[in-house]
């Protein structure tokens, strides 16, 4: 190979690593971008009444389901939930549920996510109850949202939502 072919081969092959190290951050810019999507705010929902764990068969696999007001810090209405479960393991004085729960804001962006529910007979129950639970997806301002969902459950059907997304 002459010296004129290996020069032209060695700036051909230094100009394409050029362009891949320059299309790197270009592509991880994006791949953040998505990452970083508005997190939600934090909200406390409140199911008394419209979401009876005990309503259900207590039997593996019974479903239940409702919808709750999603508040934020000053009270104010910012979503609406609605969620299904299905209980997977019942004892005398627990049940464990897995949840699936959409949060439908008032501007109409959603954000889903599943949680295995940890549900105490009420008569026993001891608050707060921490869990997390995993954000699925979301649309509008938090199109592309992954993360966690850490919820609190301060009294009987009541829980507080932040997020890690």
């Amino acid at each position: 190979m002459s010296r004129t072919a290996k020069a032209k081969g060695i700036v051909a092959l230094a100009v394409g690593a050029a362009a891949v190290v320059a299309g790197v951050p270009a592509l991880a810019g994006a791949a953040t971008t998505d990452s970083h999507r508005a997190a939600p705010p934090t909200v406390t929902i409140d199911f008394t009444g419209t979401n009876s764990a005990s309503g259900a068969a207590n039997a593996i696999g019974a479903g239940f389901g409702g919808t709750a007001t999603a508040k934020d810090a000053t009270g104010a209405q910012v979503a609406t939930v609605y969620d299904q479960c299905t209980k997977d393991a019942i004892s005398v004085d627990s049940a464990t549920a897995f949840c699936t729960a959409d949060l439908v804001f008032t501007d109409g962006d959603q954000v889903t996510f599943t949680a295995v529910v940890p549900i105490d007979n009420p008569l026993t129950a001891k608050y707060p109850k921490k869990f997390d639970g995993v954000v699925t997806g979301g649309t509008g301002a938090y199109k592309g949202l992954a993360g966690a969902v850490h919820v609190t459950n301060t009294a009987l059907a009541v829980y507080e939502l932040s997020w890690d997304a």
